[in-house]
């Protein structure tokens, strides 16, 4: 049997939040990853209107019990969402017990204060609830539920989320306007997890704020759609960081969808059908916690395509990639030797003067030294290529005021956020496939995610290349994308590869952009992917 979503809350006769939006979310999710099956566990049936809660009736402890076992019959859960619980001790301790037995992911929402607080406050059925967070592997609380957990009124957002860490819960989102991280502008969700190091950006920042812009309207419900969305997403293996930034956007469709009863518009099906929202506003931006989103532009021309980038680490090899005519050459030597800043000079000045941008691999601080020092125009070093772990410690002000972009590798949704929120000069996306000339702990993407991110992020003002695998055989089905750019290492090496000449690999993959240039492809589009055989269905 087929693993399932068990969903244990309680019903909204309103329709908005509770167990009514953890089936929307389930069967509008379900048009993008397949279908998402539910077994539902009612645990009070209430009466609510624009006023709130005006009546609840809890589920007998044997109805409950029924309800998990008879969803047991059909296999175990591959993730169990918890909403609001009646403030009933039998029914918690019996949750409490029950939910021992089982292995895989638990999503949490805290709902205690906002209507029924005055049921809850006895210290047994807080101590009761306080014994649901080390079960939990995310749990999205509003900072008011945070505070009433913790017994703390005044407590701050990252404060909370890492006590109720420290108290046993994998991953806190303290959600909602009321996180203290809130201004005019934006609205900051803050994300407290632990390192995975099976995902490498949980390493990089296990503590950020997401932020969204505010909306002016606002919805019953918000927080049961981002918590049933989180659990959706987590259901189908998302990367844990993805799944948080996919329900972010999720439960700010949901409230640009309604008013007081989340009626799904024509409009809001038809992009979740698509499995994107059709304004880049929908996505969130990603910072550490107490950051904002940069107000300071990267400033480029996205008319100006990145073209037929390619990287290399020899002054040889680097005359050869200009003489085949590449548009972008980034230098990245991974093992500086004492020539390196003197060659890197070198590398510069050629590249000058063929016209062609010149990117510097990681080291900023060298670029800084070159335009400072030796004058070096940014017309000629045009900037420096950062990955996620030189985020932490580059000096994105000093580059800016030295004239240097910078371009930001990303592999994930949420990569991509934080990369957003910092306006690089572009953003590249990886690995398409799995990469020729090193290992990377990141899944490869595939055209068709690719060609999500290409058509949600070309509306920006980024430009946007992607690498990771890329030959000829493979090029027509990654540039069909709409992609405009191809970063290249292995297939253009001046041994040539698979067969071909470095020449000849060259004009395979200027021919695959010529071909498509840099508008994303409308409409359907079947390419065909050389290497594997593979037809894809493009748009």
């Amino acid at each position: 049997m087929s693993a399932y979503l068990m969903v244990i809350c309680a019903s909204d006769s309103r329709g908005g939040a509770g167990l009514q939006a953890a089936l929307a979310q389930a069967a509008l999710v379900s048009d993008t990853h397949g279908v998402t099956e539910c077994r539902t566990v009612l645990t009070a049936c209430t009466a609510q209107s624009h006023k709130g809660v005006e009546f609840s009736v809890p589920m007998p402890v044997s109805v409950v019990e029924s309800q998990i076992d008879a969803a047991l019959n059909d296999g175990r859960p591959g993730a169990i969402l918890i909403g609001w619980l009646p403030p009933e001790q039998e029914l918690l301790e019996y949750l409490l017990r029950r939910i021992r037995d089982f292995d895989c992911p638990i999503i949490w929402d805290p709902v205690v204060t906002p209507t029924l607080g005055e049921f809850y406050d006895t210290g047994a059925v807080r101590q009761q609830l306080r014994a649901l967070i080390v079960h939990a592997s995310v749990m999205t609380p509003s900072l008011a539920e945070a505070r009433w957990l913790i017994g703390d009124e005044h407590i701050d957002a990252t404060a909370a989320a890492r006590q109720l860490q420290a108290l046993g819960a994998h991953t806190v989102m303290i959600t909602g306007g009321d996180s203290g991280e809130t201004d005019d502008f934006w609205v900051t969700d803050i994300v407290v997890s632990r390192a995975n190091h099976d995902e490498p950006e949980t390493l990089v920042l296990p503590e950020f704020a997401l932020h969204q812009r505010r909306l002016s309207a606002s919805a019953h419900g918000g927080g049961s759609h981002l918590s049933a969305a989180l659990a959706v997403a987590l259901f189908h293996n998302e990367r844990l960081y993805d799944a948080i930034v996919l329900a972010a956007v999720a439960a700010r469709q949901a409230i640009s969808a309604g008013t007081i009863n989340l009626k799904y518009t024509d409009h809001y099906a038809n992009c979740r059908a698509a499995g994107l929202p059709d304004d880049i506003s929908d996505w969130p931006l990603i910072s550490a916690p107490g950051e904002q989103p940069s107000a300071q532009s990267n400033p480029v021309n996205p008319a100006t395509g990145m073209g037929l980038y390619a990287l290399t680490d020899s002054l040889s090899h680097l005359k050869s990639l200009l003489a085949l005519g590449v548009d972008t050459i980034q230098w990245r030597v991974k093992a500086p030797g004492r020539e390196y800043r003197q060659q890197t000079i070198e590398a510069i000045t050629l590249c000058s003067a063929a016209g062609v941008p010149f990117w510097l691999n990681d080291d900023w601080q060298l670029a800084l030294d070159l335009v400072h020092d030796l004058a070096i125009e940014s017309a000629a070093l045009t900037g420096v290529h950062l990955g996620q772990e030189d985020l932490l410690t580059a000096d994105l002000d000093a580059l800016g005021n030295a004239g240097l972009r910078f371009g930001v590798s990303t592999h994930t949704e949420w990569e991509i956020a934080r990369a957003r929120a910092l306006k690089p000069g572009y953003i590249a996306f990886g690995p398409v496939y799995s990469p020729l000339s090193k290992t990377l702990r990141y899944p490869p993407l595939g055209v068709k995610r690719l060609r999500d991110w290409v058509s949600r992020f070309s509306q920006s003002e980024l430009k946007l290349t992607c690498i990771g695998g890329i030959t000829p055989a493979n090029a027509k089905a990654v540039a069909a994308t709409g992609i405009g750019s191809l970063a290249v290492v292995t297939s253009l090496h001046p041994g040539g590869y698979n067969g071909l000449s470095q020449q000849e690999n060259a004009k395979a993959l200027h021919q695959a952009l010529e071909n498509n240039q840099v508008t994303p492809i409308t409409g359907i589009t079947t390419v065909t992917d050389d290497t594997t055989g593979t037809e894809y269905s493009i748009g």
